[in-house]
């Protein structure tokens, strides 16, 4: 795809992300939350309601395009093959229902296979991350720089300690320099883009939660691989870390020391 043609999509992407502004406050106000496998699997109509109308836009401007998305079958859809938008309309949703704070849409446009534009908005702080392939990614049109090599002893880690055993906590803990953990893997990996923290791990993640976050890896010079260090497969997802290049092994060495960690 030349690059017009990806500016013109850009454009609208963006400028779609901006009507949210004013849907979002009225969907909240008049939420309605159910749950799906579990009592803390939480949907809300603003999950819904902010799919099916990224699904018109979708329709409106880019028929061709395929979504790959959380609140749809998604049977019909060959990821790897043609124009494919992977979405996560609210990643953190229990962080919406409960709190309003610390959720994001999330956006990885994928042609062929290929991470070729990607969108994570904090919606809550206004803040949009994009990465566009071959120039770089962004934070609300500013350019990121490429986080400085933090080693494990000096960063700070995001990882779900209820899937950890007690002695791979404890390691985590005592190796690096300290822990956080928002509870949106889109979020949470915003923060390794900044080199704010060194690493984000999730040991049970969907596509839509790691799709566009493989962009922003590779235009920032950032370790996105599965917990055994192999590649990770964006329609397949599973137990995924995205790291700061100077503590990806580390890190990587203590959580598959004694089974530390549940999928």
């Amino acid at each position: 795809m030349n690059k017009e043609a990806l500016t013109n999509i850009d454009d609208l992407v963006r400028h779609w992300l901006t009507t949210l502004d004013d849907i979002i406050p009225q969907l909240i106000e008049d939420m309605v939350t159910t749950t799906k496998r579990n009592r803390f699997d939480l949907v809300t109509n603003v999950d819904k309601s902010i799919q099916q109308n990224f699904e018109d836009f979708l329709h409106e401007h880019f028929p061709e395009h395929q979504l790959f998305a959380e609140e749809k079958s998604n049977e019909e859809v060959n990821a790897y093959q043609g124009h494919v938008w992977v979405m996560d309309p609210i990643d953190g949703t229990t962080n919406l229902v409960k709190q309003q704070e610390d959720y994001c849409i999330m956006l990885g446009y994928f042609i062929d296979g290929e991470p070729t534009l990607s969108y994570i908005y904090d919606y809550p702080h206004r803040k949009l991350y994009k990465a566009i392939k071959g120039q770089g990614a962004y934070i609300n049109n500013q350019p990121l720089s490429q986080p400085e090599d933090l080693k494990l002893e000096d960063a700070i880690i995001s990882f779900n300690t209820l899937v950890m055993n007690d002695a791979t906590i404890h390691e985590l803990n005592s190796a690096s320099f300290g822990y956080r953990f928002i509870g949106s893997c889109g979020l949470d990996s915003t923060r390794v883009f900044l080199g704010q923290f060194g690493a984000h791990v999730n040991t049970n993640p969907k596509p839509w939660d790691i799709a566009a976050q493989f962009l922003f890896a590779k235009e920032l010079g950032l370790k996105m691989t599965t917990l055994d260090n192999t590649d990770l497969d964006f329609a397949k997802a599973g137990p995924f870390i995205i790291s700061n290049k100077a503590c990806h092994d580390e890190v990587l060495k203590i959580l598959n020391a004694n089974t530390g960690y549940q999928k």
